[in-house]
């Protein structure tokens, strides 16, 4: 039988690899990798809530950095992890993790912006509706308190478990707390003495 050699389109077949680790290569890391890239996560997160929290002093912002440190952190955890996975040598592992990598970075990232704007909103709708001072009502008679507060756009609710409002008996508690600042047509709830 002749055999004629075969032109170049058609090259001879090569073998596949087989899916799985490389050759002596390990799909895991050590416990003392793994330590590391826990105790490096850890510092990480550590030092970011540190920044945010001298940052946010320096600028004399009251409120919470929780949520910008949980976002942060959770960005820069993820962002270690996907490093890491680069140390395992399995590619279809490799290629989980990094997916699972930008599926979390994107639930983070809109955990951080959706947080964010209902504050807005909730900013917006105080804005809107405006806002009134809660003036004192305690040691006021019944008559009393509803004459304060009709000055105002406050509305008087008696405590179901507070006695009834009689001529001897003055507020002896409100809520909300004289001075604070609430929406306007807010319920103030007096307790009777």
């Amino acid at each position: 039988m002749l055999r004629l050699p075969l032109p170049a389109a058609f090259p001879a077949e090569t073998p596949t690899p087989s899916p799985g680790p490389a050759p002596g290569g390990s799909t895991v890391l050590t416990w003392g990798q793994t330590l590391a890239a826990l105790l490096i996560i850890a510092g990480m997160i550590t030092v970011i809530g540190l920044i945010l929290w001298g940052a946010s002093a320096a600028k004399g912002v009251t409120g919470s950095v929780a949520r910008s440190w949980i976002a942060l952190a959770l960005t820069a955890g993820l962002l270690a992890v996907g490093v890491l996975a680069f140390a395992v040598n399995d590619s279809t592992t490799r290629s989980t993790l990094i997916g699972a990598l930008g599926a979390a970075v994107g639930a983070a990232t809109a955990f951080y912006f959706s947080s964010k704007s209902t504050d807005q909103a909730h900013d917006l709708l105080t804005t809107s509706v405006g806002t009134e001072t809660v003036p004192d009502l305690t040691g006021r008679t019944a008559d009393d308190a509803m004459r304060v507060l009709s000055t105002t756009t406050l509305r008087l609710m008696v405590d179901p478990t507070s006695p009834a409002p009689a001529a001897d008996r003055n507020v002896v508690k409100q809520q909300p707390l004289a001075g604070a600042v609430a929406p306007k047509g807010t319920t103030v709830l007096v307790t009777y003495g």
